[in-house]
């Protein structure tokens, strides 16, 4: 549960952190020019997915009231993180880090849609299978009117009541 609430706050710090860690490498790496301004095309792009990721897993009730992600968020999010860092040295063969990058950011996504989908359709699927108990209970009879019959006024010219 420790690991799945830290991550639960990581998410969000690393959609700032993850894309300054890209030119940190880059500034280590000495890359070519080109190669920063793909780097400044890409970071503001990574840093919007990985907001959308995060927020479309915060979507979740379960992650709202446990403060805490599922184990496939740790998962999934977790090797895109690892290979966001892993692109950030620039080394050989960075080309297929890159591919794998985008096929787990892809994977991310759909998977936090996926379990966001499923829990959402539970909870309606439970809020209908309530409503149709309260609906299908048996009306109580009313009590009948209580009807008093026939009431008979008299009047008396003093103040006395017979």
């Amino acid at each position: 549960m420790v690991l799945r609430r830290a991550f639960y706050y990581w998410q969000f710090v690393a959609a700032l952190v993850l894309p300054l860690w890209l030119f940190v490498g880059w500034g280590f790496s000495s890359g070519s020019g080109w190669s920063f301004v793909g780097l400044l095309v890409l970071a503001p792009i990574l840093f919007v997915f990985m907001l959308v990721v995060s927020v479309v897993v915060y979507m979740r009730s379960s992650v709202r009231r446990a403060n805490a992600v599922s184990w496939w968020d740790v998962g999934v999010i977790g090797a895109w993180h690892a290979s966001i860092v892993a692109f950030g040295f620039f080394a050989d063969g960075n080309s297929a880090i890159a591919v794998l990058g985008v096929a787990l950011a892809l994977a991310s996504f759909w998977s936090a849609a996926w379990q966001l989908v499923s829990e959402t359709r539970a909870k309606a699927r439970e809020a209908l299978r309530e409503f149709e108990q309260m609906t299908s209970r048996p009306e109580r009879p009313r009590p009948p009117v209580v009807d008093g019959g026939v009431y008979i006024v008299t009047e008396s010219r003093d103040d006395r009541i017979p």
